[in-house]
């Protein structure tokens, strides 16, 4: 019994040793690493970057939406969204008959009623429109 104490307290030095070992080499490599960014420093290593002196750019958007971004890709329900804006413009700028503009209103309406099925969030959804409020209509779409 006394023989595996010291067995199970000379394990658990060896196991202290170890971490210790590890810990020591981990702070030796981040030593070297400094010094070796301090040398490079001193010898001038980053006094030619580009940029340097001006604050970074931080994107705060994720990598698929910059992606996007950057190759002019808009989802399906935003131009829907300019397809609806410019319908509205046309109707509201060329009069048209009562007939003509009830039925183009309806088409306009069934846009909008896809448009706002597809839209990622409700808040972004809009209401339809209506001869009334047809003026009042494209600055929300806009």
């Amino acid at each position: 019994m006394e023989r595996e104490d010291q067995n199970k307290k000379a394990e658990d030095q060896d196991e202290k040793t170890e971490a210790e070992d590890r810990y020591q080499n981990m702070s030796t490599r981040y030593g070297l690493v400094e010094s070796a960014i301090d040398d490079f420093a001193k010898r001038g290593g980053f006094d030619d970057l580009p940029g340097k002196g001006k604050p970074h750019k931080i994107d705060d958007e994720d990598v698929f939406s910059s992606i996007l971004k950057k190759n002019n890709y808009q989802p399906p329900w935003a131009e829907l969204r300019k397809e609806i804006a410019a319908d509205l413009k046309r109707l509201a700028d060329n009069p048209r008959s009562e007939h003509e503009l009830r039925a183009e209103l309806e088409a306009v309406n069934d846009k909008i009623r896809t448009y706002n099925r597809i839209v990622p969030h409700p808040m972004l959804q809009k209401g339809l429109v209506s001869r009334a409020n047809l003026e009042n209509a494209y600055p929300k779409w806009v």
